[in-house]
């Protein structure tokens, strides 16, 4: 009879032929070793493929499987690896990032612990696409978030730092296949909701968040639309939650576009977009310094913006 694993690690992969390899062994060379990785093509059409099956073949080990389906998107990648998975907790891995060798280790000795914890995340640190360090980290804004305040604001921060309890997605169901983007902002705020099941945060940055030259070309638009939609979502489907809290949602959402179109160069789109925001929580910009920032970015030099994003960056990363 085929061991059980306590931890399965679901990596969706779409095209990451350059970075999959790392991704996969940074998964499989965890401390904590009773665990299994799926890795799920997403229908790739680059090498990631022959990646994959070279990658199985130097390394064969029993605890990897790959499993492939046609191209339906980064939700139906996550749902199949679910459905794959046979550990008490799913976590997951983006085939473009990477995990410490310690973060397995950290997040089950935290949940294991305490039953009443469904989710945890922890802080992760940035890295260039060729894999230097950036010294740039990005730590969870609340380490024990409420519903109410995870539909304020997504503190899991990205698709690679969550470990799951599989019974989280037994109640709550799995991952919206008609969002395309901020489909696990969703989630989190559905599991908060139907469950009783809390969500904590690690402040060790056990994530390695990989910035892209892709990445670059954030599609504000979309993003704007696929945040208006998952608000949408949660407003019919959490129907005691406070009109007010959903509006600042909105609001937040709002923010955070207009400092990517701020950084992409669309100093037109950010302005409107803050207006939007502003019409829906003047507020904002009085209580929260990362509105009041995007506010100021707009009257500076789209070069002098990066540099003092890298320098606040960097500070933040050294008093954390």
């Amino acid at each position: 009879m085929a061991h059980t694993p306590h931890l399965s690690i679901v990596i969706p992969a779409y095209n990451v032929a350059d970075y999959i390899v790392p991704a996969v062994e940074s998964a499989l060379d965890q401390t904590y070793r009773n665990l299994e990785v799926i890795v799920v093509d997403d229908g790739s059409t680059d090498a990631t493929p022959l990646q994959l099956s070279r990658l199985t073949r130097s390394r064969q080990d029993d605890r990897l499987r790959v499993v492939r389906q046609d191209n339906g998107g980064l939700s139906a990648a996550r749902n199949l690896g679910i459905r794959e998975a046979r550990g008490e907790y799913i976590g997951f891995l983006d085939g473009d990032d990477l995990w410490h060798r310690d973060k397995a280790e950290a997040h089950l000795a935290v949940m294991d612990r305490d039953q009443t914890i469904g989710f945890s995340y922890s802080a992760s640190e940035y890295i260039e696409e060729d894999g230097r360090p950036t010294g740039r980290l990005l730590r969870p804004d609340s380490m024990k978030p409420s519903l109410h305040s995870m539909i304020l604001r997504n503190h899991v921060g990205n698709g690679s730092t969550p470990v799951v309890r599989r019974s989280c997605f037994e109640a709550a169901g799995t991952f919206r296949e008609d969002l395309h983007s901020c489909e696990d902002y969703e989630m989190w705020c559905r599991i908060l909701w139907m469950t009783d099941a809390i969500a904590v945060g690690l402040s060790s940055p056990l994530t390695y968040y990989r910035l892209r030259r892709s990445s670059l070309s954030f599609d504000i638009d979309r993003f704007v639309g696929q945040a208006d939609l998952a608000v949408d979502i949660i407003q019919s489907s959490m129907r005691d939650i406070p009109r007010r809290l959903i509006t600042h949602a909105r609001a937040g959402h709002y923010r955070i576009a207009a400092r990517k179109a701020v950084l992409a160069g669309r100093m037109d789109r950010a302005r409107r977009l803050l207006v939007r925001a502003f019409q829906l929580r003047p507020t904002m910009f009085l209580t929260d310094p990362r509105a009041a920032a995007a506010l100021v970015s707009l009257a500076i030099p789209e070069r002098q913006l990066r540099k003092l994003e890298n320098l606040m960056m960097s500070s933040r990363a050294k008093k954390a």
